[in-house]
Formats: C-alpha cells, sequence, structure tokens
C-alpha cells in the first residue's frame, strides 16, 4: 500500500480535496486501504463518528498503514519535484521558440507602419488629434528599425 513515488498529478484527499502532503503519501488509516489525509482522519476520529469513509469500520487508535518518510526520503522527492518542474519549464520554452517570430493578434493591439519620424512619438501619438480619439492607450512601443519603410509603431488599447 505504501506510495513513495509521487505521480505527475498531486494526489487529493477524497474528503477534503486538499492535494496530500507528502507525509499523507503513506497514510491508510484503515485496514481497506482508503487513503485520506491526516488532518480528515484526526476529525473523523475525534468530531464525528470515527467510522472509515469507505468500509464504515471503526478507525483504530494507530492507522493500519503508516510510515512517516525520513529526511533522506523527503529530500529525494523534493529534488525530484524541482527536477520535474525545470524540465517542464524546458519544454514549455522549447514549444514556444517557434512562436518567436510570429505576431500575435489581438483586438487591442494597434501596429503601425510607415509613420513619419516627425510623428513616432509617444506622447504625440497618444493625443486625440492621432490615435488618442479611439480609446485609451496603455503603452506606445517605437521601433526605430529601418528594415521597414518608415517607423514602425505597436500600441495597446483599451
Amino acid at each position: 500500500m505504501s506510495v513513495l513515488n509521487i505521480s505527475e498529478d498531486m494526489v487529493e484527499c477524497p474528503l477534503c480535496m486538499e492535494p496530500l502532503e507528502m507525509d499523507d503519501m503513506n497514510f491508510f488509516p484503515c485496514t481497506c486501504g482508503y487513503q485520506i489525509c491526516r488532518f480528515c482522519w484526526h476529525r473523523i476520529r475525534t468530531d464525528e463518528n470515527g467510522l472509515c469513509p469507505a468500509c464504515r469500520k471503526a478507525y483504530p487508535e494507530n492507522p493500519a498503514d503508516f510510515k512517516p518518510l525520513s529526511h533522506e526520503d523527503l529530500h529525494r522527492i523534493k529534488q525530484e519535484k524541482r527536477q520535474k518542474d525545470a524540465q517542464r519549464k524546458k519544454n514549455v520554452t522549447e514549444n514556444r521558440k517557434h512562436l518567436a517570430n510570429v505576431r500575435v493578434v489581438q483586438k487591442n493591439l494597434v501596429f503601425v507602419v510607415g509613420l513619419s519620424t516627425r510623428l513616432a512619438d509617444a506622447e504625440t501619438l497618444k493625443k486625440m488629434d492621432y490615435f488618442g480619439k479611439f480609446g485609451k492607450i496603455h503603452k506606445v512601443v517605437i521601433n526605430h528599425s529601418t528594415s521597414y519603410a518608415g517607423s514602425q509603431v505597436s500600441m495597446l488599447m483599451s
């Protein structure tokens, strides 16, 4: 019944729906093997009827199967979790690299090409005479690259 390997999905207590802590992973208070967290087990024994929610047998004074994790096991599990998190982050980064040259279309983002350098000023473009009349502008980014004819401007509007 012992569970030392934590699966990808965190196991939840079926009663309180909270993720089981590392110490609770090896906690089976009833002989039927129904696993709950120690908090719920204590609450059932002290405040409720003291019966297992699965088989309705009375909980014994000591849990049927409980082996506290050693410091080495805790350290190993935490290290494995860190490695899995790092690998997951690396995979997410790898999956998004192909999007580096893609422009995402958003209904509140305006991309303007070909403005004269006289107008390519953030404060000028926010005025009511120019793009301010279309809505509140949160951010203006001006690209002075000469790869396009004129300046490029990106604006985030509400």
